[in-house]
């Protein structure tokens, strides 16, 4: 199998499609937690909305480095936060929330102390199978290295 960084990429990309519910982990003060997050991507990057008074958003203003996981995949990345989810310059991206979890957008999007926080990926790491021998693939995004590994 050749490897190639922007096509495995796109291949990822593709797998995750324009939204998913993905496990969201954070860390800080020595304290680590994990949860289900309702995720849209837009521009290469993953979107989702939470409450500034929830301790995901408060680990992440102290720690800005988080983890995602969906099924195979496993994602590093920086956290961000982009604005307030009902200010203007967030619109085309509430949009693209609404589309997809409808009821979520509903319920808190209007609320003052809702803010979109925008993942910016810096590594991946996708489990897969060859032969029915299991492998990882790491994509290194900031550096655009790609490399497979035999697990066994």
């Amino acid at each position: 199998m050749d490897l190639n960084f922007n096509n495995e990429l796109d291949n990822i990309f593709s797998i995750i499609g324009e939204s998913k519910i993905m496990s969201l982990a954070t860390s800080s003060k020595n304290r680590p937690t994990v949860r289900l997050i309702s995720c849209i991507v837009y521009n290469r990057k993953i979107l989702f909305q939470t409450g500034n008074d929830l301790l995901k958003f408060e680990q992440m203003c102290d720690n800005n480095n988080v983890g995602l996981c969906f099924n195979n995949i496993q994602m590093e990345g920086v956290s961000k936060i982009i604005g307030k989810t009902n200010d203007k310059q967030n619109n085309k991206i509430m949009e693209i929330f609404r589309k997809h979890f409808q009821k979520s957008y509903e319920t808190y999007s209007h609320y003052d102390k809702e803010v979109l926080i925008e993942i910016s990926l810096t590594k991946i790491i996708k489990w897969d199978y060859e032969n029915e021998k299991p492998f990882r693939i790491f994509l290194d995004i900031n550096n655009k290295t790609i490399k497979k590994e035999m697990y066994l």
